[in-house]
Order: structure tokens, then sequence, then C-alpha cells
């Protein structure tokens, strides 16, 4: 079975990436692992290669620097060159992409995907953030820029499932890359991505082949709605599922229906100071 995690990071060095490599060779996980950087130091280049990381650059300068001039906003542009780089490749059983900044892997994702059974029945999956776009402020004036304001009012009441964290069989991963980047294009703001990805899901034929993974299914968390100690207060209310946890080092579901359990992936975790702390002491290097 080939497996994929990918992610595609600019102008980060080894002091932000280190986590979120270190985090998904501690799961064990025996798939291909890609970093398509698009600005980053030589220093940097040769420690994410010797984590084990495939990189996929563009230019050097003459100090051995990776260097890319694009306008384009770079968590845009990542969708189209994942979407280049599934297209050139031999297909993959999973794809799983993330954002890099923010994101550590506490198991292997394609394992956890499997004993869940996900497969059978979905080829997409996707994690939801636990709140509906008319209670979350920055996303519902996203929302509503990207779209103005007859789309925004149908779709305000939906769920936000958050574009960072994705996952899926190789195919539909490959389609949904290009699928968002071309999306986004001619959008009038620039940082369109997120509302352009909830607009596409919300639509067939995503609501019939994909799986919409609340926070409580243990597959990855939100904490910048769930736990973000400078918004919770304003949220909570709101929320559609409890907060999750940390227990023991480890973030957990809240577990207020069903055996708590460990996240398979932690998305914004620095945004919540004590947990920051205690997950890059665990994952630096």
């Amino acid at each position: 079975m080939r497996k994929l995690i990918i992610g595609c990071a600019s102008n980060y060095d080894w002091s932000t990436l280190q986590y979120w490599c270190n985090s998904i060779n501690q799961t064990g996980f025996d798939g291909d692992k890609v970093l398509i950087l698009m600005n980053c130091d030589k220093d940097t280049v040769i420690r994410v290669e010797k984590a084990g990381f495939k990189i996929i650059g563009f230019n050097k300068d003459d100090d051995g620097n990776l260097v890319h001039d694009s306008k384009m906003p770079p968590h845009v542009e990542r969708f189209l060159h994942i979407y280049e780089y599934l297209r050139k490749a031999d297909d993959y059983d999973w794809v799983v992409t993330t954002d890099v900044k923010d994101v550590i892997f506490q198991s292997d994702p394609c394992k956890w995907l499997e004993e869940h059974d996900a497969g059978d029945h979905a080829d997409l999956f996707f994690s939801s953030e636990s709140i509906l776009y008319k209670d979350e402020p920055w996303g519902n004036q996203n929302l509503l820029e990207t779209f103005g304001p007859y789309v925004h009012n149908i779709f305000k009441e939906n769920i936000i499932y958050n574009v960072g964290v994705l996952a899926g069989r190789g195919f539909a991963m490959k389609s949904l890359m290009i699928n968002i980047f071309s999306s986004c294009m001619g959008k009038p703001i620039p940082i369109c991505d997120q509302s352009t990805f909830n607009f596409l899901i919300s639509q067939p034929p995503y609501i019939s082949t994909s799986e919409y993974f609340g926070s409580e299914d243990g597959w990855a968390c939100q904490l910048g709605t769930t736990v973000d100690p400078a918004k919770i207060e304003q949220f909570k209310p709101k929320l559609l599922e409890p907060s999750p946890v940390m227990e023991s080092g480890r973030v957990k579901t809240e577990g207020e229906t069903r055996p708590r359990r460990d996240f398979c992936i932690v998305h914004q975790y620095d945004r919540v100071p004590a947990w920051r702390h205690l997950i890059q002491m665990k994952y630096s290097s």
C-alpha cells in the first residue's frame, strides 16, 4: 500500500518545521514523506532531508538557499504544487496533507483511517472546527468577502471544516487539490482557501463521497476555535462539541459521550501557550 504525507511551506526554518517533521517520524509512519519548500535556507534543507523527507524546491540562489518568487499567497499556491506532485507520481492509496507551521501528529494517520474503516465508505476526510460560520467572526467575514452577501447568507449556517487538515484516497486528493486551487483564482480577496474549500465540500459530489469528522471522533482537533484561551469564552456557548483536553502530555477528546481517546492530528497548538510548550518540548530536536 502506497502512502504519502505531504506539506508545503514558505519562509520557515528548522525551528518551525522540526515539530511537524519529528512528530511524523515518532508515529512510525512508513510511507513517503514530502515537503515542498518555496523559500528556505540551506541549513534547514539539510535538516529536513536528514529527517527523512523528500524536498521539492524550485530555484537556488548563489548560497544554496531555496527561493521562489511568487505573488500568490503560499497557502493558496500550495494546492497547485501538491496537485502537480500527485499528477506526476504513481497513484497513492492514501494521501494526507496538513499545514506545517502548527500541526503535529500523535499517531500514524493512515493507520488511523484504516483502523476506523474510513476507506470502506468514503474517499475524502475532513475535520470540523466545531462551530458554525455565523458564529466565528473571522471565518464569517472571510466567507462574505469571498462570495458576497447572497452566498454568505445561505452558507453561514454551515459547520466550518478546516482546510489545513485533509486526507483521502490518492485519486480523490489529487482532484481536490486542483479544484481548491482553481476555485480560488479570480476571487476578490487573496486569502480565500478556507472559504472556497468549505463552499466546494458543501456540494455534490463531495457530500456523498466524503466523511465529515467531528472533533470527538478523534481524527483532528482545531484548537483555534475549541481551546484558544483568547477566544474560548466567546466561542464556548456556540461550540457544537466539547473542547479537547490535555492529559499526560497527549491531546485527547473530552470523552463526554464516548471513551476519551488521543487525537491523531493536533492543529493550531501554537494558540494554546501551555500546550504549545509541552508539545514543542516533545518534538524538538
